[in-house]
């Protein structure tokens, strides 16, 4: 039974390897799109959404197999209880990616903000971090996913200085407007992916650990 539970585990894992691999690489496809005004390519990451949706459900389904059938205990429980909530959260990221996706459809070819710059650094970090965090769950190593919690800060001063950037070259150009509000979108789309790597860090600490880091306290 055991020997069936690791089995089914491993298969497990390496789906979700292969739902964070192309989640992450939606995100990067969806950025490459609003750097070139590709239409076509933001319209292939959201019709690739719909396959990522897809793996999305079914790795939850044999999570709940898993748990039904072999009824773990200890750390392989908490391994599925962090898994679902991982699964759950890489489906949001590729959620992101369908909304910058969107973005350069609605802005086309029109002129954007200085402040898009700075896009691909955020989005450089952003991914890195749901890289890194995957490797920690799957490793269940506890260390590198605080590590990596802690580069969210980075995430967030990035998006504060893009925004803050934006607002002032709309001041100077009122015709940026609606172009300032969709790179906003997006920055925020990359702070999103930057949380939701983040709670599947602290998922990573409780799963190895027992610890709670939610709200800045363990337990």
């Amino acid at each position: 039974m055991k020997e069936k539970f690791i089995q089914l585990l491993e298969e497990i894992k390496k789906d979700l390897i292969f739902i964070a691999n192309e989640v992450e690489h939606n995100i990067r496809q969806a950025i490459k799109a609003l750097e070139k005004r590709d239409i076509k390519l933001a319209e292939q990451v959201i019709a690739h959404d719909e396959n990522i949706d897809r793996m999305e459900v079914q790795i939850e389904e044999n999570f709940l197999s898993l748990l039904a059938l072999q009824q773990p205990v200890a750390i392989d429980l908490r391994f599925i209880v962090g898994g679902l909530k991982m699964n759950n959260d890489l489906e949001r990221i590729g959620d992101h990616a369908v909304n910058i996706a969107r973005t350069v459809l609605d802005i086309k070819e029109r002129p954007l903000p200085d402040s898009i710059k700075k896009i691909p650094t955020m989005k450089n970090l952003a991914c890195s971090m749901l890289h890194d965090i995957v490797s920690a769950f799957i490793h269940q190593d506890a260390e590198q996913a605080r590590e990596v919690c802690a580069k969210d800060n980075s995430v967030d001063r990035l998006y504060d200085e893009i925004v803050k950037d934006t607002i002032e070259q709309v001041k100077n150009d009122q015709s940026l407007l609606e172009q300032g509000f969709a790179i906003a979108r997006v920055a925020r789309s990359l702070e999103r992916v930057g949380d939701l790597a983040t709670n599947i860090g602290e998922d990573v600490v409780f799963m190895k650990d027992a610890k709670i880091i939610r709200h800045r306290f363990e337990k």
